[in-house]
Order: structure tokens, then C-alpha cells, then sequence
């Protein structure tokens, strides 16, 4: 069964959802897994560099969003809610001694990781890029810091605006700005120096 994404014109659509899962209904629940469990891999994916790790992750996340969807504020978007409580299992998991080996491990895997995360990141024009521009890209991003790469992947991945970022990744809007333009800064310095 395809993934379900929701857009803006959606929103209704979602919290009518949000609502029904607090209410117990696991349908519900399920139509907003299926909505955010692809985009919730990727997103892990950019931050841990290791798919079952990634996967596991994004497993536990909604774990957790469905045993505290009773305390979830519907006055804020769903959507951050839930990348909030990935990031914070993703910077546990981080935490954890045998991460670095993870991360070091997962740089020097076929890059994969590096050309999902392209791919599901690329507009249309940027699709007819070559492999190997593709290749230096999956390079370039896996070498941002984790924080970096969070802010790059929701804001150019999950399309979420500045102050949602913010709110996700513990940050005021100054500082995730400031953050996305180094990090655009740092990708355009790697891309345009690497060979």
C-alpha cells in the first residue's frame, strides 16, 4: 500500500485523524503512519547515517507518539510534534558509544542512504542530475553535523517552515536561519571544491 502525503489542503483532513487516534480509533493512527512513516525514515536516515538503525527508530517514534497522543497539543502541527520526538530518540541513539562506529560505517556503505535522502530532496530539475552528482551530493550532506542535517532535511525535505523547525529542533527561528544558510554555505564550499 502506497505511502499517504498530505499537504497543505490536508490539514483538516489530519486532524480530523489526530483527533479520532486520541479518541482510541487505531485506523486512525495508521492513516498517520502511513502519511508520515516514509518521511520519518528519511529524516532519521539524514541524522543516524544507518537504515536499521533509521528504521528502528522511526519504529519507536510512533511507538511513542501513540502512548502520549493524549498529551500532544493540537494548538501546534501534528507534524512537529512527531519530528520532535524522532529527533530527540535520534539524538539519544547518537549518544550511545556504538553510534560513531554506525556513522563511520554507514559513510564508507554504496551510499545509498546519501542517494535517498538526494532523491527524496530534489525538485524536478534537479532529478536529471547525473549519478555522479548525485554521488557528491549523498557525500557532501552525510558530512554536515547532525544538527545541521536535521534543519536541511525538514526544511528542504519536509517543507516545514522556519518557526516549525524552531519549535522541532529546540531552536529560536534566528538561530535555524542562521543554521540553514551555513549549511547551504558548507554544501555549495564541498560540492564546488570536490572533483
Amino acid at each position: 500500500m502506497p505511502a499517504t502525503v498530505l499537504h497543505e489542503t490536508d490539514d483538516e483532513q489530519e486532524r480530523r485523524w489526530v483527533a479520532a487516534a486520541q479518541g482510541g480509533d487505531p485506523d486512525a493512527f495508521r492513516r498517520i503512519v502511513e502519511t508520515y512513516r516514509d518521511r520519518l525514515y528519511t529524516f532519521l536516515l539524514r541524522l543516524v547515517r544507518h537504515h536499521e538503525e533509521a528504521e528502528d527508530l522511526a519504529q519507536e517514534a510512533f511507538v511513542r507518539a501513540w502512548r502520549h497522543l493524549s498529551g500532544y497539543d493540537s494548538r501546534w502541527p501534528f507534524r512537529a510534534w512527531l519530528f520532535t520526538i524522532a529527533r530527540n530518540l535520534a539524538l539519544n541513539a547518537l549518544r550511545r558509544p556504538w553510534a560513531t562506529i554506525i556513522s563511520i560505517e554507514a559513510g564508507a556503505e554504496d551510499g545509498r542512504n546519501a542517494l535517498a535522502l538526494a532523491a527524496a530532496t530534489a525538485s524536478p530539475a534537479e532529478q536529471a542530475v547525473t549519478g555522479e552528482q548525485k554521488r557528491r551530493l549523498g557525500q557532501a550532506l552525510g558530512q554536515l553535523s547532525v544538527q545541521a542535517a536535521m534543519i536541511f532535511t525538514l526544511f528542504y525535505q519536509e517543507g516545514m517552515a522556519i518557526s516549525e523547525i524552531a519549535q522541532t529542533v529546540g531552536m529560536t527561528a534566528g538561530a535555524v536561519k542562521v543554521a540553514l544558510h551555513r549549511a547551504r554555505q558548507t554544501l555549495r564550499r564541498r560540492l564546488c571544491d570536490s572533483p
